[in-house]
């Protein structure tokens, strides 16, 4: 068991060192790299899970603070929400057994269990919703609140991500995936990271993350460009993270973060960048007509994120 463990270790440094040792798409020499990240929708996580909202979505506004539709987050808050229009203007109430909050659309002051607050941002209505700071409502109903810089997220309430065995996904036979690995892999990344066969396989969607697996958590898998160069970058609390591209064409193309462009963040989580094409895929013998693009994905691999499951993302970008 231990041999499997370092030979696999030996082959992940071997094909790193082959990968990017030798491509010249990100040079060393760069003191800075231009990394271009499109616009982020904001993120609100209520105890660690992403909340979905059906229409209205939150925004920042010019004060960087984060507007919410008030009767879809104070519902879930487990407020009861009222309206009231007197002499041309209109007061939301927010209610729990705890406590109230008293706000008035076109102010920034709202009253908190009885004391006058005055935050950055006006109460505005806006695509026929009112919209309101998200501190306000959470905080004036007991909640905590935090604010989640390198993923643009909002944190309410606890922080205890769950596992991939708490989300209670489904699990597929491991037939599903067998297509994509041929001799080239030797059914190599078939195997859990103790070299045992994994049993099933299970998908993950962009909305369960995060997630914590076997060796930490992973937060979020974006696209950006790097010097104009399209790349997947995840966000999690590995320094060493490995990730693979399950193709249409039915093959795997095998990747490892780029040593040079690891970044930690200041809540000590870190940006693991990929490469999309690989000089290292000529070697193996895959040639591809044109080049290779995030849609051309089915999934992505998470290597060995759990003992018994074969983890995959669904490509949010397949096309």
């Amino acid at each position: 068991m231990k041999l499997n463990v370092l030979k696999k270790t030996m082959l992940s440094v071997v094909a790193s060192s082959f990968m990017f040792g030798v491509l010249p798409v990100y040079h060393e020499a760069h003191a800075t790299y231009n990394i271009t990240v499109p616009t982020q929708q904001v993120e609100v996580l209520l105890n660690a899970r992403k909340m979905a909202f059906p229409d209205a979505k939150p925004f920042q506004d010019e004060n960087s603070a984060v507007m919410v539709p008030i009767r879809f987050i104070s519902e879930k808050l487990g407020a009861k929400v009222g309206y009231q229009q007197s002499k041309g203007k209109q007061t939301v109430t927010l209610k729990t057994d705890k406590h109230s909050v008293t706000l008035t659309v076109g102010s920034s002051t709202a009253v908190v269990d009885g004391e006058s607050k005055t935050y950055d941002s006006k109460i505005i209505v806006k695509q026929q919703r009112t919209y309101v700071p998200l501190r306000l409502v959470s905080e004036g109903l007991g909640q905590s609140v935090d604010w989640d810089q390198a993923g643009k997220w909002v944190w309410i309430g606890s922080k205890d991500v769950p596992t991939l065995e708490e989300l209670n996904l489904k699990k597929n036979p491991m037939s599903m995936v067998t297509k994509y690995f041929d001799q080239r892999n030797d059914g190599y990344f078939l195997d859990n990271i103790l070299g045992d066969p994994y049993k099933n396989v299970v998908i993950l969607k962009q909305s369960d993350l995060p997630v914590k697996l076997v060796d930490g958590t992973l937060f979020d898998v974006q696209r950006v460009e790097v010097d104009g160069v399209p790349t997947i970058r995840n966000r999690s609390d590995e320094s060493n993270f490995h990730m693979g591209y399950l193709t249409k064409k039915q093959d795997y193309r095998n990747r490892s973060a780029i040593d040079q462009l690891k970044t930690k963040n200041a809540d000590g989580t870190r940006f693991n960048y990929f490469k999309i094409e690989s000089w290292y895929d000529s070697y193996l013998g895959i040639v591809d007509q044109q080049p290779l693009a995030p849609k051309d994905f089915d999934y992505f691999l998470i290597q060995y994120a759990n003992n018994d499951s074969m983890v995959l993302l669904e490509n949010p970008w397949k096309q």
